[in-house]
């Protein structure tokens, strides 16, 4: 099934850029026939992404999720919500602040990490990256 919605991404890119399959393949360094196989979502490698990506100029988050948002992408990528995305990278941040101004007691920073995660879970109502 994502194989199918990459590949009608890259194709949409493709036929946006008003490009032949021949054409896209030589720009991406791929074969006409593997450029018909990514577009129909039979052959879809990581490889051919990073390819299509660093020669197109668009991002992975769009070609995989559909989404030029890092944070959507993310989300996606966790089966989170965006609100729970964003929830999990202010978490990061304040533990990310803490150590900054800590000198390093790993099992403080630790426990105040799973503290914080513990008690967004209860407000949220939610299971914030499986803790």
């Amino acid at each position: 099934m994502w194989e199918q919605q990459v590949g009608e991404r890259i194709s949409q890119l493709r036929r946006n850029r008003n490009l032949t399959r021949a054409e896209f393949g030589k720009l991406t360094s791929l074969s006409e026939q593997h450029v018909g196989k990514i577009e129909r979502g039979k052959t879809i490698t990581v490889e051919s992404i990073i390819k299509i990506c660093e020669k197109i100029g668009v991002s992975s988050d769009y070609i995989i999720f559909g989404s030029h948002d890092p944070m959507a992408a993310a989300a996606a990528l966790h089966g989170l919500t965006h609100e729970q995305a964003q929830v999990t990278l202010d978490i990061a941040m304040n533990v990310i602040k803490f150590l900054s101004t800590e000198t390093g007691n790993n099992t403080l920073i630790q426990e105040v990490f799973r503290n914080t995660i513990h008690s967004n879970r209860y407000k949220h109502n939610t299971n914030v990256i499986g803790y």
